[in-house]
Protein backbone atom coordinates (compact mmCIF):
# COMPACT_ATOMS: atom_id res chain seq x y z
CA UNK A 1 0.00 0.00 0.00
CA UNK A 2 1.48 3.26 -1.15
CA UNK A 3 0.77 6.46 0.80
CA UNK A 4 0.47 9.56 -1.32
CA UNK A 5 2.54 12.62 -0.55
CA UNK A 6 -0.56 14.52 0.52
CA UNK A 7 -1.65 11.77 2.93
CA UNK A 8 1.84 11.45 4.45
CA UNK A 9 1.82 15.21 5.09
CA UNK A 10 -1.52 14.88 6.89
CA UNK A 11 -0.21 12.00 9.01
CA UNK A 12 2.87 13.99 10.03
CA UNK A 13 0.74 17.06 10.81
CA UNK A 14 -1.62 14.91 12.89
CA UNK A 15 1.29 13.44 14.87
CA UNK A 16 2.72 16.90 15.53
CA UNK A 17 -0.69 18.14 16.65
CA UNK A 18 -1.45 15.11 18.85
CA UNK A 19 1.94 14.86 20.59
CA UNK A 20 1.34 17.65 23.16
CA UNK A 21 -2.16 16.34 23.84
CA UNK A 22 -0.85 12.81 24.46
CA UNK A 23 1.91 14.15 26.76
CA UNK A 24 -0.61 16.24 28.70
CA UNK A 25 -3.05 13.34 29.10
CA UNK A 26 -0.36 10.86 30.18
CA UNK A 27 1.24 13.27 32.70
CA UNK A 28 -2.19 14.09 34.15
CA UNK A 29 -2.97 10.37 34.47
CA UNK A 30 0.34 9.76 36.29
CA UNK A 31 -0.23 12.73 38.61
CA UNK A 32 -3.77 11.71 39.59
CA UNK A 33 -2.76 8.07 40.02
CA UNK A 34 -0.28 9.19 42.71
CA UNK A 35 2.96 8.60 40.79
CA UNK A 36 5.86 10.81 41.86
CA UNK A 37 9.46 10.65 40.61
CA UNK A 38 12.00 9.10 42.98
CA UNK A 39 14.77 11.70 42.90
CA UNK A 40 14.85 15.43 43.53
CA UNK A 41 17.48 18.01 42.74
CA UNK A 42 17.23 19.86 46.06
CA UNK A 43 19.48 18.74 48.92
CA UNK A 44 17.17 19.78 51.74
CA UNK A 45 13.87 18.10 52.46
CA UNK A 46 11.05 19.79 50.58
CA UNK A 47 8.16 20.41 52.93
CA UNK A 48 4.93 18.98 51.54
CA UNK A 49 3.05 21.74 53.35
CA UNK A 50 5.15 24.93 53.65
CA UNK A 51 5.58 26.42 57.12
CA UNK A 52 3.88 29.81 57.06
CA UNK A 53 5.90 32.56 58.68
CA UNK A 54 2.74 33.98 60.23
CA UNK A 55 2.10 30.63 62.01
CA UNK A 56 5.42 30.83 63.88
CA UNK A 57 4.50 33.98 65.85
CA UNK A 58 8.10 35.17 65.61
CA UNK A 59 9.33 37.99 67.80
CA UNK A 60 12.40 39.59 66.27
CA UNK A 61 14.09 42.91 66.90
CA UNK A 62 15.59 43.52 63.46
CA UNK A 63 15.77 42.31 59.90
CA UNK A 64 13.17 41.52 57.27
CA UNK A 65 11.27 38.95 59.36
CA UNK A 66 9.86 41.80 61.44
CA UNK A 67 7.22 41.91 58.71
CA UNK A 68 5.08 38.95 57.69
CA UNK A 69 6.55 38.96 54.19
CA UNK A 70 10.29 39.52 54.48
CA UNK A 71 11.06 40.17 50.83
CA UNK A 72 14.36 38.24 51.03
CA UNK A 73 15.35 34.60 51.19
CA UNK A 74 15.93 33.76 54.85
CA UNK A 75 18.02 31.03 56.47
CA UNK A 76 16.37 30.57 59.86
CA UNK A 77 18.23 28.49 62.43
CA UNK A 78 16.40 27.31 65.55
CA UNK A 79 18.00 26.68 68.93
CA UNK A 80 16.57 25.42 72.20
CA UNK A 81 18.76 26.46 75.13
CA UNK A 82 22.27 27.86 74.83
CA UNK A 83 24.25 27.67 71.60
CA UNK A 84 26.40 24.53 71.89
CA UNK A 85 28.99 23.11 69.47
CA UNK A 86 26.47 21.99 66.83
CA UNK A 87 24.78 25.40 66.97
CA UNK A 88 28.11 27.21 66.48
CA UNK A 89 29.01 24.91 63.59
CA UNK A 90 25.77 25.66 61.76
CA UNK A 91 26.08 29.39 62.47
CA UNK A 92 29.57 29.33 60.99
CA UNK A 93 28.36 27.33 57.98
CA UNK A 94 25.47 29.67 57.26
CA UNK A 95 27.82 32.68 57.49
CA UNK A 96 30.24 31.03 55.04
CA UNK A 97 27.35 30.27 52.69
CA UNK A 98 26.36 33.93 52.80
CA UNK A 99 29.95 34.97 52.01
CA UNK A 100 30.23 32.46 49.14
CA UNK A 101 27.08 33.86 47.53
CA UNK A 102 29.18 36.95 46.69
CA UNK A 103 27.05 39.41 44.66
CA UNK A 104 23.85 37.61 45.71
CA UNK A 105 24.64 37.74 49.44
CA UNK A 106 22.38 40.77 49.92
CA UNK A 107 19.41 38.65 48.75
CA UNK A 108 19.76 36.30 51.76
CA UNK A 109 19.44 37.08 55.48
CA UNK A 110 20.19 34.83 58.44
CA UNK A 111 18.36 34.36 61.73
CA UNK A 112 18.97 32.54 65.00
CA UNK A 113 15.60 31.92 66.66
CA UNK A 114 15.30 30.74 70.26
CA UNK A 115 12.50 28.29 70.96
CA UNK A 116 10.36 29.45 73.92
CA UNK A 117 12.79 31.81 75.68
CA UNK A 118 16.19 33.29 75.17
CA UNK A 119 18.48 30.84 76.96
CA UNK A 120 21.65 32.11 75.35
CA UNK A 121 24.42 32.65 77.88
CA UNK A 122 26.12 36.03 78.20
CA UNK A 123 29.22 34.56 76.53
CA UNK A 124 27.14 33.35 73.58
CA UNK A 125 25.47 36.74 73.16
CA UNK A 126 28.87 38.49 73.17
CA UNK A 127 30.30 35.96 70.69
CA UNK A 128 27.32 36.44 68.35
CA UNK A 129 27.65 40.23 68.50
CA UNK A 130 31.41 40.06 67.79
CA UNK A 131 31.62 37.24 65.24
CA UNK A 132 28.18 37.38 63.61
CA UNK A 133 27.18 41.07 63.45
CA UNK A 134 24.81 40.52 60.50
CA UNK A 135 22.93 37.69 62.25
CA UNK A 136 19.41 38.64 63.31
CA UNK A 137 17.99 37.05 66.47
CA UNK A 138 14.53 36.41 67.82
CA UNK A 139 12.33 33.92 69.62
CA UNK A 140 9.14 31.92 69.25
CA UNK A 141 6.72 30.51 71.78
CA UNK A 142 6.35 26.80 70.95
CA UNK A 143 2.92 26.76 72.64
CA UNK A 144 1.59 29.10 69.92
CA UNK A 145 3.07 27.01 67.10
CA UNK A 146 1.13 23.98 65.79
CA UNK A 147 2.71 20.74 67.07
CA UNK A 148 3.44 19.46 63.55
CA UNK A 149 5.59 22.55 62.96
CA UNK A 150 7.06 22.66 66.48
CA UNK A 151 8.41 19.11 66.17
CA UNK A 152 10.14 19.98 62.90
CA UNK A 153 11.79 23.01 64.48
CA UNK A 154 13.36 20.95 67.27
CA UNK A 155 14.79 18.42 64.80
CA UNK A 156 16.39 20.88 62.40
CA UNK A 157 19.04 23.54 62.68
CA UNK A 158 17.58 25.59 59.83
CA UNK A 159 14.73 26.18 57.42
CA UNK A 160 14.91 28.12 54.16
CA UNK A 161 12.09 30.68 53.86
CA UNK A 162 11.17 32.24 50.54
CA UNK A 163 10.59 36.01 50.15
CA UNK A 164 6.83 35.55 50.69
CA UNK A 165 7.30 34.01 54.13
CA UNK A 166 6.95 30.31 53.28
CA UNK A 167 9.34 27.79 54.84
CA UNK A 168 9.97 25.48 51.91
CA UNK A 169 13.12 23.46 52.63
CA UNK A 170 14.26 22.00 55.94
CA UNK A 171 17.86 20.94 56.65
CA UNK A 172 19.19 18.70 59.39
CA UNK A 173 22.58 18.95 61.07
CA UNK A 174 24.08 16.02 59.15
CA UNK A 175 23.82 17.80 55.80
CA UNK A 176 27.09 19.46 54.69
CA UNK A 177 26.84 23.23 54.25
CA UNK A 178 27.78 22.92 50.58
CA UNK A 179 24.46 21.20 49.97
CA UNK A 180 22.53 24.19 51.35
CA UNK A 181 24.70 26.51 49.27
CA UNK A 182 23.78 24.58 46.10
CA UNK A 183 20.07 24.84 46.91
CA UNK A 184 20.28 28.57 47.63
CA UNK A 185 22.18 29.23 44.41
CA UNK A 186 19.46 27.38 42.48
CA UNK A 187 16.58 29.27 44.07
CA UNK A 188 18.32 32.63 43.64
CA UNK A 189 19.05 31.85 40.00
CA UNK A 190 15.44 30.88 39.30
CA UNK A 191 13.69 33.39 41.57
CA UNK A 192 12.46 36.72 40.27
CA UNK A 193 11.59 37.88 43.78
CA UNK A 194 13.81 38.53 46.76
Amino acid sequence: MKISKQNSGRIIASLIFLTPIIVLLSSSAMFYSGYTPEGTVNKGTLLSEPIQLSDLKLKVESGPLVDEYPGKWSIVQFVSGDCEEKCWDTLYSSRQINIRLAKNSDRVVRYLINIDKNNLSEESIIKIEEEYPLLNTGKINSDLVPSSISNKLKDSPYILFDPLGNGILIYDSTLPSGELLQDIKKVLQNSKIG
